[in-house]
Order: structure tokens, then C-alpha cells, then sequence
């Protein structure tokens, strides 16, 4: 694991209770934080959940299962094959702001080389780019539609967002890993270019153990994943929105 990556020991600092206050201030420091040694009757769905509101996936289940599919396709970049996966953000493409935070915990780690989960930050990366390129960014708004896969599954919308957007409560970098936009061009191109390059320089590697939690701001962090081999790869996933003012910790 890299030494760039937060990490709260729970054994030591909750048993069963996740200790937010510590987990918000990784958070807002680094834009991740590595939970290990998470006891075997921790509540995944109850502790984080108490960092926001529950983003149900886009089929309706509150937490996803991340396993390599026997039918998908392994010579295109698919969260459901064995192959990595390029830098993005989460729902990048879908109305309304992204969840928050996204959290994957460990079922069954990928024996031998490969499936780590990578992080790289994306503020420190729209911080490096020219004052007019994000200004662009912040002002070019892109018209999104599901892929195809999604609507044979029956979903359905339309909606536009920027590539970088100024909100209230922190900013959203929004990071493509395709093409699915509706009218794609040159400044998403070269944005894209420019996030694959800055993750490949700056990323950092976890190869989530059986009894840990990796949780990231997925308004600042891009992410990604190495290839593996072992299709025994059990990942959950949770997606949680940005907390209101009044939230209690």
C-alpha cells in the first residue's frame, strides 16, 4: 500500500463504531482514508451511512457487489471483467451531483499480482492546469445519456453537466473514462488526456484486505483499478451523498 494513503486502525479506535470525526478529517485532508482491522460484526451499511445519506446504484440496490462476470467482455475497460480499469470519477454522467463519497470493502481479496484500487487527487490535478482551460471546463456544459448497457436495463435520462463545477460546499471535478457523452470534442479530449497523465504520475495503489474499508471524497478523487487474475475478486461498494450542515457526526 502506499504511503500516501490515510489509515485509521479500527481495532484501536472503535471496535464497531466508526469514528467519523476521524474519518471527515482524512477526508478532508487527503481525500481518502484506508480503514483496516474493521471487526467481523461491523455494520458497513449503519457506520457509513452516518457520513451522509445512501445513494442507491443505479439498479436500485444500496450496496453493489463488485465480482468479475463470466459474460463480460474482456477486451474493452468493464468494471465486471479482469482487466484495469481507466482513471474517473463516480456517476460522472448521471443527474444531479455525484455521491459524495464512495466506500469498497473487502469480501474476498484478489490472490497473487494485481486488482488494487488506485486514487489520485483531482483537485491537485485541476490546480495544475491553465486558469482559462478551467474556466472553460466550469463553463462548458455537456449534454450526458446512459450507455447502451444501461438503457437495455431500462435506464433513462438526460441531463447536462460541466467538467468542473463550482458548488457551495467544495468542487466537483468530474473525470470521464469514455466517450458516452453526447457532444464529446476537443476540450473534454484533452481533459481527459491531461487526467490520465497526472493519475498515471500520481496515483496510489490498495489492495483492499479482507476486513478493511476504503473510502474517498469522489468529488475530488479520481480512481481506477490494476488488472487481475483471480476471478474469486469479491469487492461491496456504497455510495454515500454529501452530508447536510446539520447532519449530526
Amino acid at each position: 500500500m502506499n504511503a500516501g494513503v490515510a489509515v485509521i486502525d479500527q481495532s484501536s479506535s472503535g471496535g464497531s463504531e466508526l469514528d467519523v470525526r476521524r474519518v471527515r478529517e482524512c477526508l478532508a485532508a487527503t481525500g481518502q482514508v484506508y480503514v483496516r482491522r474493521v471487526p467481523p460484526d461491523f455494520d458497513h451499511l449503519a457506520q457509513l451511512s452516518r457520513l451522509g445519506q445512501v445513494v442507491p446504484q443505479f439498479d436500485g440496490r444500496i450496496v453493489r457487489d463488485v465480482t468479475p462476470d463470466p459474460a463480460a467482455d474482456e477486451t474493452v475497460h468493464l468494471p465486471a471483467n479482469t482487466r484495469e480499469l481507466l482513471a474517473h470519477t463516480e456517476w460522472f454522467e448521471f443527474p444531479g451531483p455525484p455521491p459524495r463519497y464512495q466506500a469498497l470493502w473487502c469480501v474476498r481479496q484478489a490472490a497473487g499480482p494485481g486488482g488494487e484500487t488506485t486514487l489520485a487527487d483531482g483537485y491537485a490535478f485541476v490546480a495544475g492546469l491553465p486558469s482559462d482551460q478551467v474556466k472553460r471546463l466550469a463553463e462548458r456544459e455537456y449534454t450526458w445519456r446512459p450507455t447502451a448497457v444501461l438503457a437495455r436495463a431500462g435506464v433513462a435520462y438526460e441531463c447536462r453537466h460541466p467538467l468542473v463545477e463550482h458548488r457551495p460546499e467544495a468542487l466537483v471535478v468530474r473525470v470521464p473514462c469514455d466517450e458516452r457523452c453526447v457532444d464529446y470534442d476537443d476540450l473534454m479530449a484533452d481533459y481527459i488526456a491531461q487526467a490520465r497523465s497526472f493519475f498515471a504520475g500520481h496515483r496510489l495503489a490498495v489492495k483492499i484486505e479482507e476486513g478493511a474499508v476504503l473510502i474517498w471524497d469522489n468529488w475530488r478523487m479520481m480512481h481506477a483499478r490494476t488488472g487481475f487474475t483471480d476471478r474469486r475478486r469479491h469487492l461491496r461498494r456504497l455510495l454515500v451523498s454529501a452530508p447536510t450542515h446539520d447532519e449530526p457526526a
